[in-house]
């Protein structure tokens, strides 16, 4: 929802409201004044401030011409409230964004369990289904989905009869979710066959989490790309895995990881750490009548202290992520290696309030080391900056984007295996548009690995990857 309005130019709106009608109907505000308690509408402080809203609301409502939406005024003061405390972090959220938040929250929501992709609108070709219908990148192990045969590439015409035709991705994906129990009717188009799949909804759990080994090594790689409340489950699954398999070393990528739920990242942080070790320690406001806590690692439980750890970072590596980096790094437990992560050292809380929910900045937080790390961020052990472009090759990437489908469609017909010196080529070739080799090397790569089932895709790139190469080179050098 765009806020219009700050609760401070509200209620300015409201005293110079107030001044306007009084000389009209003063008769009228005296009253509304006397029914709420007899206060001086006029005084300073929020209190008399709401009391004049309700005696504006009292007026409009009657003598406006038409009926009030009591239900949106309310979403409107709420989100006014919020927007006046003039915080980044601190927002309104409305009842109809409620459910995509509470699903980022929990890391689960109610669905068959599918990745799926669609290329842009304005790109589709009648003459090609894949880009105009609705594609499965792949279903979830043991989804609803894959349990009802739904395989990578298959493409979806028609959700419940109504084709995807002029639907984005994201609006496919809204209409197959629903309720748990009911079911939704995909009309699939595999090869030349077209038939409809009936899929029972079910509670999904969505990865958050992925990992792999580097091959010829035994360094683990593990990318958590958010904290939501089934990351930490997920991680400690996936570390099994890994041990399993005898890694030594651990990557952890939290890349492009804007944080999430704190708590999930002190349970991840606890598992690498020995008991007492501090992990966060976090700061209320004085007189909120709430104490500073400093959170230590617990000396039993799940535990994975045998392992040398590299985390890698960007500008994009935020909050919980970086109580995560930091908690690791000052106790001596990990490497980091990348650029400067964000700086967000400020907690939220977030609570229900009427249909929707309330997130505002409640704590911030010291390091193990004592950092505060807001608007200043971490500096890795090994920087490697993120890659900065031009206003110039900014414009030519997005240029070459608008005529790069046909040419990756072509090179790769020309040129199908998949392979570092076929990526050179692509760029040397395409060397005239201006676009720097990297981007153009980064799109040939996705190109190539939209071409790939989802479970041939490599988890890696050791081939543009600069920031993970570092990370092996160091565990090899040791």
């Amino acid at each position: 929802m765009q806020i219009r309005k700050t609760l401070t130019a509200l209620i300015l709106s409201v005293t110079i409201s107030l001044s306007l009608y009084a000389s009209a109907d003063k008769e009228f505000f005296t009253t509304t004044a006397k029914a709420n308690g007899g206060m001086n509408i006029y005084n300073s402080g929020i209190s008399s401030s709401l009391i004049g809203l309700n005696s504006l609301y009292q007026y409009l409502n009657t003598y406006f011409l038409y009926d009030i939406d009591i239900e949106k005024v309310n979403e409107a003061l709420t989100a006014g409230l919020l927007s006046a405390l003039d915080d980044p972090y601190s927002e309104y959220i409305p009842k109809d964004f409620a459910e995509d938040f509470e699903e980022n929250i929990d890391g689960t929501y109610i669905g068959i369990g599918t990745y799926l992709t669609k290329y842009k609108l304005e790109a589709r070709d009648f003459s090609d289904p894949n880009t105009y219908m609705v594609q499965i990148v792949s279903p979830f192990p043991d989804s609803p989905a894959a349990r009802a045969g739904i395989r990578s590439r298959d493409l979806i015409s028609h959700i419940n009869k109504e084709s995807t035709t002029d639907m984005t991705a994201t609006e496919a994906s809204k209409m197959i979710r629903g309720h748990e129990g009911e079911p939704v009717v995909l009309t699939i188009h595999r090869g030349n066959a077209v038939f409809d799949v009936t899929i029972v909804r079910e509670k999904i759990t969505k990865p958050s989490v992925d990992s792999t080994i580097i091959e010829g090594t035994d360094i683990g790689y593990l990318m958590i790309a958010d904290f939501n409340q089934s990351s930490y489950s997920l991680v400690t699954t996936e570390l099994d895995k890994l041990k399993s398999k005898g890694i030594k070393h651990l990557i952890i990528d939290l890349r492009n990881n804007g944080g999430g739920t704190v708590d999930t990242a002190l349970l991840i942080a606890d598992v690498f750490l020995e008991g007492g070790k501090t992990i966060v320690t976090t700061k209320f406001k004085e007189g909120s009548r709430r104490q500073d806590i400093t959170t230590q690692a617990s000396p039993a439980g799940t535990k994975y202290l045998d392992l040398d750890i590299a985390i890698l970072t960007n500008g994009g590596t935020a909050s919980a992520s970086e109580i995560l980096t930091a908690a690791l790094r000052d106790n001596g437990k990990a490497i980091t290696i990348g650029a400067k992560t964000f700086g967000k050292g400020v907690m939220q809380d977030v609570f229900k309030w009427n249909e929707g929910f309330v997130k505002f900045t409640s704590a911030s937080y010291l390091t193990p080391n004592g950092e505060n790390i807001n608007k200043v961020g971490i500096l890795p052990d090994i920087e490697i900056k993120d890659p900065e472009y031009t206003d110039e090759e900014t414009v030519a990437f997005y240029d070459f984007l608008k005529t790069s489908l046909e040419k990756e469609k072509a090179f790769i017909k020309q040129h199908p295996e998949f392979k570092a010196e076929n990526l050179e080529l692509f760029a040397k070739e395409n060397a005239e548009s201006k676009v720097p080799e990297t981007l153009l090397k980064i799109l040939i790569r996705n190109a190539y690995l939209n071409e790939m089932d989802y479970e041939d895709r490599p988890k890696i790139d050791r081939m543009n990857d600069d920031v993970l190469n570092e990370a092996i080179k160091y565990f090899e050098e040791k």
